[in-house]
């Protein structure tokens, strides 16, 4: 698959078939993740691979930092809203056989974290794209609980690092879509003698 090719026609899945990944085929995803570009040669990504069971054990790490500590009336209703929230994050979290949860380590300063930040976005779009050319299916997705302390511990995450993106990633079983963009053009300004 021509590169060009690969990015016009890599989308975003939701719907997975029950159909467990090989870990050569994530290995070649997260080698092909590291080329990323980087300034300083940080690396800072850092790939946490979550399959089989231990989603289950994620999304437990999740609705143990959702959970309120002791319920009243108001803490009541959150903690049913809690509980329902959990619910919708589990179902996420079992629909795709493989989930990456992506860090960035943070730099020796704030322009360095920046940039760290910025290169492991870059990682996440080369697996993203390497996912795709292999025959799998991914979505990038990014919420809050990715950062929570019951997550991050379970993950063994250090407090340097920054949530960038959790990719679900395996075989699609949903039908493509056609995806439109609107022309560079549009969005460009030059700036020229």
């Amino acid at each position: 698959m021509e590169v060009d090719e690969a990015i016009r026609s890599r989308s975003s899945v939701k719907k997975f078939l029950d159909r467990t990944v090989s870990r050569e085929l994530i290995e070649e995803c997260l080698n092909l993740a590291v080329w990323a570009p980087n300034h300083r040669l940080t690396e800072p990504w850092r790939f946490c691979v979550v399959t089989g069971s231990g989603r289950e054990r994620l999304a437990d790490a999740v609705s143990v930092q959702a959970t309120p500590a002791a319920p009243r009336t108001a803490q009541l209703v959150a903690a049913v809203k809690a509980s329902i929230a959990g619910d919708t994050i589990r179902r996420k979290l079992m629909s795709a056989p493989a989930v990456i949860v992506v860090y960035s380590l943070h730099g020796s300063d704030e322009t360095t974290t920046q940039e760290n930040l910025a290169a492991t976005a870059a990682a996440v779009q080369n697996l993203l794209l390497g996912a795709h050319h292999l025959g799998l299916a991914t979505i990038w997705r990014t919420a809050d609980y990715f950062s929570g302390h019951g997550v991050r511990r379970f993950l063994q995450i250090p407090a340097e690092a920054d949530f960038v993106a959790a990719v679900y990633l395996g075989y699609s079983d949903q039908r493509e879509t056609p995806r439109k963009r609107t022309p560079a053009a549009q969005c460009t300004a030059w700036f020229q003698e």
